[in-house]
């Protein structure tokens, strides 16, 4: 509203309430207001500041006579005076809060439930709490977590046992199956839910996104913690509550300052660093630190090692050093790792370190292995990419080797005898030369001028339990696996069978079986019995029936497993699966993982009586409510 005054100026007005009621005051000739509502009048008298003055009469009728007039009080200083003093105490609340988070990081708020629907699904499934959220006393009995992105695929390593204290703890890996929770990231805060955690790894993975207020503080029991992607340890290092507590790091140092901030670990024993720079100079302040354990990666300089006479296990990963006159000073040594050490020709260290149990060399241009000969104290020994490397007859003067890895290598190979060896990851090549009659777990790649894996040939390892074939090859005689009664778990990729398919599945003792990209030719028109095998996965697979094409509906060869009658878990995903009338003399079945097919009748499965979980993700499903309420479904 706007009034005139003498000048004919038109001076701003603001809305006036009456003081009884608080009715809005409308404009009255002779520069009366009137309240329309208590008839309550307010007179007004202008004066040389265009203030307006006002006065009020606090009864009904008419005007009071006029009596002298106070100056109005300005009514919007008067509302700027409270705001101001509120945002002067708002302020000082913030600059107050902000000080006690820099000071004490207990005031931080932490997460009691992850948020990340990818961690849900992991705690829902390994608790079998269906769609019901799992309790933060199920959250806090796991000890151990491990969480990364790997092959598309989000995987997690836990356990319900503390390693510190067991040392025999189960490491369980759980894969997510499901195609869009895999194209989520985690937020590094939900596992602040994780309380009763005593390893927690982040492994450096960048599908972990960062937040900028988290807190592992009230983990009272964390003793390892492994960085998440390009994480400052600067920040890692306010980490925890108790830093005498904390005996193993895996993070990223950026300069000395950082270097520094380990000396707060006081029982720090095994530190991995992942990456340095060029400005990292001061190694040897971690001569202060109890260390048993050092892993180094893009690190020049060595000589500073020579002082840590106590270190146990040593890794190297990728290093120009030239001078290594420094592993002569570990005689402590029990395991070592060299990994693109590129100027490392020699291994003469290896006298001065009697109890080296284990030695891994990969991408090396180590001459030869002389230096190993009846090494004694050696149990564990890996050699990936040698080179030109000769291994001659070294590996028979290990007496007491128990696990050997031998891959990409191209050289010679003189005959092999090793009987203790339990576990072996070798090339097709080494099968005709290797005598380990205590073999349990065998590792073959099966590719190139070793394509061929003939199952007779596996025999002379009667301990034998674990077989894994990879790379493309073929596999023949495959019943002559029927003579090792031991052998319970197959693992083939990219395997091809000819005309063997119905040996593979009827194999006497096998209980476990997973093919991934493996080739099957059914020449039978009638379906497969095998009352033996409780485990069956087929990841990407092809299938045809006689010489005719590939199949690509799997609904014309799935009734070829019809007659599995002991499985206690079947898993086909990603395929083009319809029908499930296969199943339904499945009656021991217990899990089915069938995520991403074109599932849209269940149907069949509704007198499978020990079905528990159904992961069926992916499908156009319509009758998802015709199975038990029992039946956890995802």
């Amino acid at each position: 509203m706007e009034i005139e005054q003498g000048g004919g100026l038109p001076v701003e007005f603001v809305t006036l309430h009456c003081p009884n009621c608080n009715g809005k005051i409308e404009f009255k000739e002779g520069q009366s207001f009137k309240c329309p509502y208590c008839d309550t009048e307010i007179m007004l008298k202008e004066n040389k500041v265009y203030y307006v003055d006002q006065t009020i009469n606090n009864y009904y009728g008419t005007t009071a006579p006029h009596t002298t007039i106070r100056p109005k009080t300005n009514l919007k200083a008067l509302l700027l005076i409270p705001i101001v003093f509120l945002c002067i105490f708002f302020a000082y609340l913030l600059l107050t809060n902000n000080q006690k988070e820099e000071g004490n990081y207990g005031v931080t708020s932490v997460r009691t439930i992850p948020e990340s629907e990818v961690l849900l699904h992991f705690l829902k499934d390994v608790f079998e709490k269906g769609e019901v959220m799992p309790s933060k006393e199920e959250i806090a009995s796991i000890r151990y977590l491990a969480a990364y992105f790997s092959e598309e695929q989000w995987h997690f390593d836990y356990s319900l046992d503390d390693p510190f204290t067991n040392k025999e703890a189960e490491i369980v890996t759980y894969t997510i199956q499901d195609k869009l929770l895999n194209t989520q990231k985690i937020e590094q805060k939900d596992f602040e839910a994780f309380t009763g955690l005593t390893v927690l790894k982040l492994m450096n993975d960048y599908e972990i996104s960062q937040s900028e207020k988290v807190s592992f503080r009230h983990l009272k029991n964390l003793k390892s913690y492994t960085g998440s992607f390009n994480e400052s340890f600067s920040k890692i290092a306010e980490y925890f509550s108790d830093k005498s507590m904390v005996s193993e790091l895996s993070i990223q140092i950026r300069n000395n300052n950082e270097l520094a901030l380990l000396l707060e670990f006081p029982n720090l024993q095994s530190l991995e660093i992942s990456y340095m720079t060029e400005e990292v100079t001061d190694f040897q302040l971690l001569n202060k630190l109890p260390l048993k354990s050092l892993s180094l990666k893009f690190t020049n300089d060595l000589n500073w090692l020579s002082s840590l006479t106590n270190l146990e296990s040593l890794t190297i990963d990728i290093s120009e050093a030239t001078d290594f006159s420094s592993f002569y000073s570990l005689n402590q040594l029990q395991k070592l790792k060299l990994t693109s050490v590129r100027n490392l020709k020699t291994l003469d260290f290896i006298q001065n370190m009697p109890n080296l149990q284990s030695l891994d060399l990969e991408y090396m241009n180590i001459a030869n292995l002389e230096k190993l000969r009846n090494k004694s104290s050696l149990t564990k020994l890996r050699l990936s990419s040698p080179g030109q490397l000769e291994l001659l007859d070294i590996v028979n003067s290990l007496t007491s080797l128990t696990e050997l890895t031998v891959t990409d290598y191209y050289g010679d190979t003189s005959p092999i005898v090793a009987p203790h060896l339990k576990k072996a990851e070798i090339t097709g090549s080494f099968i005709p030369k290797l005598e380990a009659p205590s073999l349990k777990d065998l590792t073959v790649y099966i590719s190139g001028k070793d394509s061929t894996l003939n199952g007779a040939e596996l025999l002379k390892y009667p301990m034998l339990e674990q077989l894994t074939a990879k790379e493309y090859g073929v596999f023949t005689e495959i019943s002559s696996l029927n003579g090792l009664p031991n052998l319970q778990t197959l693992h083939l990729d990219e395997t091809f069978f000819d005309e063997e398919t119905s040996e593979l599945f009827n194999l006497k003792h096998v209980k476990t079986l997973n093919c991934s990209k493996c080739n099957f030719q059914f020449n039978s028109e009638h379906p497969l019995t095998n009352n033996v095998l409780l485990h069956l996965t087929l990841n990407d697979v092809s299938m045809r029936v006689g010489n005719g094409d590939w199949v690509h509906e799997d609904d014309k060869v799935m009734p070829f497993f019809a007659g599995f009658s002991a499985l206690r878990s079947f898993t086909l995903q990603d395929s083009s699966l319809q029908s499930l009338n296969f199943m339904e003399s499945w009656q021991q079945i217990e899990v089915l993982h069938l995520e991403n097919n074109a599932i849209s009748n269940i149907e069949p499965l509704v007198n499978l009586p020990n079905l528990k979980k159904l992961y069926i993700l992916g499908n156009p499903v319509q009758n998802q409510s015709a199975l038990d309420k029992g039946i956890v479904i995802y």
